[in-house]
């Protein structure tokens, strides 16, 4: 199904509620590529929402895994990773990796859940934030 205008700006205004980031997305951000996997509730209105990106030969980077308030604690994030994590095997990749901000105990829960293991912590000059890579074997 092609992304409509409406979606991806549903998409980036997910994403920025629900994401400490240092650059706003916006509709044309998010139209730019192909790589959001999308939930909408039964009005058509987006609940969550993840990018999957090829960045290496091996590896796709899972981003800003988002799931709308209203929606969360119902299964809709492990759904949703799951559905990444077959979207970067379609696409080749033998590694997932994400970013977290150390101390959101919810996608660390859910990462480490799935099996995604810490891999080194930085300060991400940008925001000041303390973020750790996590990575896992598909």
């Amino acid at each position: 199904m092609p992304m409509t205008d409406t979606v991806a700006r549903q998409i980036a205004d997910l994403l920025n509620s629900q994401n400490e980031l240092t650059v706003d997305y916006t509709a044309a951000k998010v139209l730019e590529h192909d790589r959001y996997i999308v939930r909408l509730d039964d009005s058509g209105n987006v609940i969550g929402a993840v990018e999957v990106k090829k960045v290496k030969w091996y590896q796709c980077e899972i981003d800003h895994l988002s799931v709308h308030p209203d929606a969360k604690r119902r299964g809709l994030g492990t759904s949703l990773l799951g559905e990444a994590e077959a979207r970067a095997r379609q696409l080749g990749a033998r590694v997932a990796q994400c970013t977290i901000r150390v101390g959101n105990a919810p996608s660390e829960g859910l990462f480490k859940k799935a099996g995604y293991i810490s891999t080194v912590t930085f300060v991400n000059a940008a925001n000041g934030n303390r973020v750790t890579v996590y990575q896992k074997v598909l």
